[in-house]
């Protein structure tokens, strides 16, 4: 008869001669991974859950054990040497020349039918964009500046729209003001979704729920009020005389606030990236200059302390004539403020060698702030000489490490974007990209998949300009950002070329160029 038994990693199997025992080796461990993972999954779902009480108003959290997830994305990645200005560029890639009029037209047939924006030019569009700054507001530039920013960090633009008064009777009389008088960027950072749902009602609380906008200052949530606003409701679009439009780019398995795709999976990278130039400063700061060891002989303790001991014995004799052989030796002093000669004392001979490492590290200062330190020890031998030796240390591999990693980091955060180090300026090394091809391509490639990003950002714009000018929306005219794609340089002529001094350097670029774009 066999009996078999297994339980956390290890087990038996008997027979009627035998009993073997066996352990399988990392199951525990394996095991408490798992749990450890599982134990994060639940406690991630429980932070998404959290809330605050406004009110009658229940505000969900945006972030993990806090409600500063837009604060916590810009913290972590103002600190970096690249993201700001990538993000920037990422911005400028967006807006292009601005926010432009048009509609899609078919062209061509079959294989080559394609769809085309075709530019179309409003005076009346363009007189309601002028007057927002006239009526208060930011200009419309400012505005979608502002509003790309935030997705690009957050995934998430808000909105206020400002009604005009009569903004009701504008589908009755369109000879009337237009209803919305001008568009507003509210920060995500100030801005919180909120519902009169509570947390004990049966229903897991999702962003549909959330009917209201609560602006405040969340870093400092008990020091000023909270403005609360109703959210735009494009089935109801004038119902409120204001209400602020709260759109997320939907995050996988988030229910009320988007997360940045991009910030989690690169956040250790981030930090590191952030550390690197920290290490090395703080090495340059703290690390010795010459990193030398000093061995002092004991013979010389021996010598000193005999000169210290003949010249205070002789001072002690010679104080009753009231004079004294030598009053200071290499900066320890014989003779106190009194005027009495001093007794021998052996911290005398550290005290002259503490002068003597003093005299030696002034020699070997540096800007660091331990630059100019060393090691010194005493060794008793029959040597009289003072050693000076070098500490041995990998300095130069510790320096090529950190810039690896940093280097590395860099193409992380990069790929992480969505952003060619080509179009970036930034290849390995820091170089600057050489390549006109590369450029052009990736930089196609790149405005190519600008399209949902557009839409996004320009959602609250278009849907204005539609309220605003009805018969727009039926002739299919919207709003979209005017993005020029250069001509590469062999199709263009010498007059449309900028113009260069023609030296011979800036010619064998040219060549070079011409070269690769062929």
């Amino acid at each position: 008869m066999n009996n078999f038994e297994y339980k956390n990693g290890y087990g038996f199997q008997s027979t009627e001669n035998s009993v073997i025992t066996f352990e399988i080796q990392g199951i525990t461990e394996r095991e408490e991974i798992r749990e450890k993972e599982y134990r994060t999954l639940y406690q991630r779902y429980a932070f998404d859950n959290m809330t605050m009480r406004i009110g009658d108003l229940t505000v969900p959290f945006w972030g993990e054990q806090h409600n500063l997830y837009p604060q916590q994305v810009y913290s972590v990645t103002s600190e970096n040497k690249l993201l700001p200005e990538v993000i920037h560029k990422k911005v400028k890639f967006l807006f292009g020349k601005g926010p432009r009029l048009y509609r899609e037209v078919v062209t061509g047939e079959g294989e080559k039918q394609r769809r085309v924006r075709v530019p179309v030019e409003n005076a009346e569009v363009q007189e309601w964009l002028e007057s927002w700054e006239s009526a208060g507001f930011d200009n419309h530039w400012d505005y979608l500046k502002n509003l790309i920013t935030d997705f690009y960090y957050v995934n998430t633009c808000v909105s206020k729209y400002n009604f005009n008064r009569v903004r009701r009777l504008f589908e009755k009389k369109p000879s009337l003001a237009l209803p919305i008088i001008a568009l507003q960027y509210i920060g995500a950072d100030e801005a919180r979704l909120a519902t009169t749902l509570s947390t004990n009602f049966k229903k897991r609380i999702k962003n549909a729920d959330c009917q209201f906008v609560v602006l405040g200052d969340w870093l400092n949530p008990n020091k000023y009020d909270f403005e609360i606003y109703n959210r735009f409701s494009s089935a109801e679009p004038l119902k409120y005389p204001n209400a602020i439009a709260f759109n997320v780019d939907k995050t996988f398995s988030k229910h009320i606030y988007a997360l940045n795709e991009w910030f989690n999976g690169l956040f250790e990278w981030i930090k590191s990236s952030n550390l690197s130039p920290r290490y090395l400063n703080s090495y340059l700061k703290n690390a010795l200059n010459a990193h030398i060891h000093i061995i002092i002989p004991g013979s010389w303790y021996r010598q000193q302390t005999e000169i210290l001991q003949r010249i205070c014995s002789e001072n002690r004799d010679a104080e009753a004539e009231g004079t004294f052989l030598q009053t200071e030796y290499r900066g320890v002093k014989l003779i106190d403020s009194a005027g009495k000669a001093i007794s021998f004392y052996s911290t005398m001979v550290e005290e002259l060698v503490a002068n003597e490492l003093k005299a030696i590290s002034k020699m070997m200062t540096g800007e660091g702030k331990n630059q100019g330190k060393f090691w010194a020890s005493t060794r008793w031998a029959e040597k009289d000489e003072w050693e000076f030796k070098e500490f041995p240390g990998k300095f130069k591999e510790y320096f090529e490490s950190v810039i690896l990693l940093d280097k590395r980091a860099d193409q992380v955060i990069l790929a992480g974007l969505g952003m060619s180090s080509s179009i970036t300026n930034v290849e390995n090394d820091g170089v600057i990209s050489k390549s006109g091809a590369d450029v052009y391509y990736n930089y196609l490639l790149y405005v190519a998949s600008l399209t949902y990003d557009e839409y996004f950002v320009l959602k609250d714009l278009n849907r204005a300009l539609h309220i605003n000018f009805p018969q727009l929306q039926k002739e299919g005219v919207k709003f979209g950002f005017w993005i020029d794609i250069p001509a590469k340089l062999q199709d263009t002529t010498p007059s449309e070329r900028p113009q260069q001094t023609a030296t011979a350097d800036n010619k064998s670029n040219i060549q070079k160029t011409q070269e690769q774009e062929n």
